[in-house]
Order: structure tokens, then C-alpha cells, then sequence
């Protein structure tokens, strides 16, 4: 364990865990609720158990997603690996995925936002404090635990449980056994979350002594490039190849939270125009959703912070097998600035 406290380092920008910790991946298996259908079933979730956690995670309604743990094992990024029991993180207050990297061969590595990510995460930790908690894993005790995660749910969703011995907490197994004396056994026929749809099958179609094999981020010659970039009545902030994202948020390609930290600084910058049209009326052509500047005199710092993105991404990227030979720019587009009702900039330069 390695308790290096919150601070940066002597140029003031890369920000260290509060704590760094040996990672382990551990649940329990929980029946929810009984689903009263014919015949009545079962719903199943993984709760999850880590170092540096919250012990109240069942409470909160925080449980494992298993795809996207499976999904952390295969590539590097911004996992939902901690999500509601609905399937909508926000819903139990988690307001970021785990950063996952895997900075080598032997190893996988999580980054967890702590305000971000505070209903799961210990009641010791400042929440109010823009930090991050480091888990290090052993890949290969972190692949066998996911797989055994696997398997149990499977063999779970296989076995006939005897009525009387499930849990009393059960939602509706009072009433199950109150009015249906013949049900003596149940099965699970639902895994949470299930926000995609039939979450069981496919569970159950995965192959938990299959390869899962790894790939990079990107493949090598991807050109990523950040900037404001028109795309309808907002801004795009990625382009992929000369290729616009369109609605996908960059936070899901991010691995470590620097990069976060310098995603967030940029868009600092920034307001929605809808934000501010009460106070500055906006000209015709300024989309309602697109980002814009309060001030001229926010322009350079704002592309500053857009060049320490990409910088920062660059490094994120080149870390192990994450994304090789792939280039990270960043483009001065132009951004309309509200008070001073400016519009300039060099298009499209790589900075």
C-alpha cells in the first residue's frame, strides 16, 4: 500500500493517487426480487466487493457490470464497470466509469475519480476533492477473478434454488411462499443490470475459459484530433481519421486521470450558448448547444488547455499496448465568445 497523498508534482500539473492500492476483484451473488410470471423466477445481480470501496454497496444499489468488466479485461479505456442496478449509473449518483490502463504485460491499473465515483467508494475518502484513487492489479489474478465472476452467475443461472432456504429479504418471497405452496424451487431467468436487453443470454453465451484477447485502443495510424468542431446545432469534440464521433462523449477514451483532469480543464473554458443567452443574446448561426467562450481573454488559455490535452493523451496512449503509433492533435477552431460577441481563430491548424 502506498499512501502518497493528493499533490502535484514540482510542475505543478500531474496530480498523484491519495492512496495506491493492491487490487483485487471480489462479489457476492444476490438474489433481488421474484418476478411474478408463470413460472414465478428469480433476478440475479453481482455485488461488488474491492479495496478502497464503500461497505454499503448493495444499499447504495451499486453492483458490477460483468460486460464491461470482461470488456476492461480486453481493452483499455473508460469502463461503466461500477453501474446502478437499473443499468443507468447516474442513477445510484456515479458520475464517472473507471479508468482502466494496462501499462503492461503484467499488469491492469484502475483510477477511480473520487467525487465522481464517492457513493461506491470509502466514507474516508474527501469526496469533496478533485482526487483519485489507484487500484494495481496482477493481470492475471485479475483475468481469473472476472472469469470466476463469470462462472459463478452462469452456474448460478443454471441451479434450481429451494424456496425455504433463500433469503427472507427477498423482494416478494413472502408473498411467493404465502400464496404459491406448490413452488417450492426457483430459478434466475434475469441478470442485472439489464439495461440492453436480455442480459442472461447473453451471459450465458460467453465462454469463461475462452480467449479473451486484447486489442489496442486505436490501431496504429489513427490520427485523433480535439477541437470544437461544428456537428449540427452543438460541437463534436473528437474527430477520429478526419472523422467526426458525433454523439460519443471523449470520456470513453480516456485511461488515466490526468487525462481526465486536462479533458476537464479545457472545457472549463467553456459554456453552453444556451447557458448564456439570457445575458448575451446570441447572433443568428450560434447553434443552441454549441460550446462558446464568456470572454475573449479566454481564447489562449482555453487552446493552451486543448494542447495539454492532446499531450496528455499522446502519453496516455503510447503507455504499454494501449493505442501505439497513434498521433493526438489539437485544433484551434473557431468558438464564439458571448461578452465581447467575437468570432476568431485559425481553422483547423494542428497545434
Amino acid at each position: 500500500m502506498n499512501n502518497s497523498g493528493a499533490k502535484t508534482n514540482s510542475g505543478g500539473e500531474t496530480m498523484q493517487p491519495v492512496i495506491t492500492l493492491t487490487g483485487c476483484i471480489g462479489w457476492t451473488i444476490r438474489f433481488t426480487e421474484i418476478i411474478f410470471d408463470d413460472p414465478p423466477y428469480l433476478a440475479m445481480q453481482a455485488a461488488p466487493e474491492f479495496p478502497g470501496g464503500n461497505g454499503s454497496l448493495t444499499k447504495a444499489g451499486i453492483i458490477w457490470d460483468p460486460f464491461a468488466l470482461i470488456e476492461s479485461v480486453r481493452r483499455p479505456g473508460a469502463h461503466q464497470v461500477l453501474t446502478c442496478e437499473c443499468g443507468y449509473a447516474p442513477d445510484a449518483d456515479l458520475q464517472e466509469p473507471v479508468l482502466v490502463s494496462h501499462p503492461d504485460m503484467n499488469s491492469v491499473i484502475w483510477e477511480l475519480d473520487i467525487p465522481g465515483l464517492r457513493p461506491a467508494l470509502d466514507d474516508a475518502f474527501d469526496r469533496d476533492r478533485a482526487s483519485f484513487l489507484r487500484l494495481v492489479f496482477a493481470r492475471d489474478q485479475y483475468e481469473a477473478d472476472i472469469r470466476a465472476l463469470l462462472r459463478g452467475l452462469q452456474h448460478a443461472s443454471n441451479t434450481s434454488f429451494v424456496t425455504e432456504a433463500l433469503d427472507s429479504r427477498i423482494i416478494g418471497l413472502t408473498h411467493l411462499r404465502s400464496t404459491c405452496a406448490a413452488c417450492d424451487s426457483i430459478c434466475v431467468k434475469t441478470l442485472e443490470p439489464d439495461s440492453q436487453g436480455l442480459a442472461l443470454e447473453r451471459l450465458m453465451e460467453l465462454d469463461a475459459d475462452g480467449p479473451w484477447l486484447r486489442e489496442p485502443m486505436w490501431p496504429a495510424g489513427t490520427l485523433i484530433e480535439f477541437g470544437f468542431f461544428q456537428c449540427g446545432d452543438g460541437h463534436g469534440l473528437i474527430r477520429v481519421n478526419g472523422e467526426l464521433s458525433g454523439p460519443v462523449w471523449p470520456g470513453r477514451y480516456l485511461t488515466r486521470w490526468n487525462v481526465l483532469d486536462a479533458f476537464r480543464a479545457w472545457l472549463s473554458h467553456t459554456r453552453r450558448a444556451f447557458a448564456l443567452d439570457s445575458l448575451f443574446p446570441l447572433p443568428l448561426g450560434i447553434g443552441k448547444n454549441e460550446l462558446v467562450l464568456l470572454r475573449e481573454s479566454d481564447r489562449p488559455c482555453c487552446h493552451d488547455a486543448g494542447r495539454r490535452l492532446a499531450a496528455v493523451m499522446q502519453a496516455s496512449l503510447e503507455e504499454g499496448e494501449t493505442a501505439p503509433d497513434v498521433t493526438v492533435h489539437y485544433c484551434e477552431c473557431p468558438l464564439y465568445a458571448a461578452e465581447s460577441g467575437s468570432f476568431s481563430a485559425e481553422v483547423d491548424e494542428h497545434n
